[in-house]
């Protein structure tokens, strides 16, 4: 658990990248499903100004929303991990991974079984890398030190 406290920063990035291309992609399924275009509101006068907004300009706003806050957490990520890999590594997967899920389930895209296998060494990977070697490493210096106390 400490682990996961630890890397929290990288998740968070991920998220907000996950965010960002969830609401680039947003503004064109939006125009595809039709959804703000009903026969009777055609004959409004300022329609065509507020589905310009809430189709075009409210995803835009969020997606750029979204991705500075992926910057500013990606920073703090680089801050509190001891090397850039991992922070880096855990902010991107975490990105794949939510966007598929938000992909499949929001866009309907297919779930094929080569997405379900690339899913799952990608988490795989996540639990490797976010296993806590950490503490591996103390143990491994404690008895180091341990043994240079005996000499």
């Amino acid at each position: 658990m400490n682990a996961l406290r630890k890397y929290r920063y990288s998740f968070v990035a991920g998220a907000c990248a996950a965010g960002g291309s969830f609401f680039g992609k947003l503004p064109s399924f939006l125009d595809a499903l039709n959804l703000l275009q009903p026969n009777a509101m055609k004959s409004v006068a300022g329609f065509a100004y507020v589905e310009f907004a809430l189709v075009q300009l409210l995803p835009l706003g969020l997606m750029l929303c979204c991705n500075v806050c992926n910057l500013r957490y990606f920073l703090k990520a680089l801050q509190m991990t001891q090397q850039t890999l991992t922070a880096t590594v855990l902010a991107a997967a975490s990105n794949y991974v939510l966007s598929f899920i938000l992909g499949t389930i929001v866009y309907r895209e297919p779930l094929t079984a080569l997405s379900g296998v690339g899913i799952t060494l990608i988490l795989a990977g996540l639990w490797f890398l976010c296993d806590t070697t950490d503490s591996r490493r103390a143990s491994v210096g404690q008895r180091t030190v341990a043994k240079h106390k005996e000499i």
